[in-house]
């Protein structure tokens, strides 16, 4: 058998809440702070360096009150 290689994974979450009667306009608007957030947070050099070769999962949700509405990886 050839031998596999693991690479090393770590991976981000970003959590974003509402309340349950928020619109679909403001779970929109919190998706999209979480994506700015945490593609910031990612390309920072604090994290590029404490990661090095590292696969980065980026992964973004939101809830609507105790519903996750959004689940998404980046």
């Amino acid at each position: 058998h050839p031998r596999v290689r693991r690479q090393r994974q770590m991976c981000i979450r970003d959590r974003k809440y509402t309340k349950g009667k928020d619109s679909s306009e403001r779970i929109e608007q919190l998706r999209r702070q979480a994506i700015e957030q945490t593609e910031r947070y990612a390309s920072s050099e604090s994290v590029q360096k404490a990661i090095g070769p590292t696969m980065l999962h980026k992964i973004i949700v939101v809830y609507r009150g105790m519903e996750m509405v959004v689940c998404e990886e980046l």
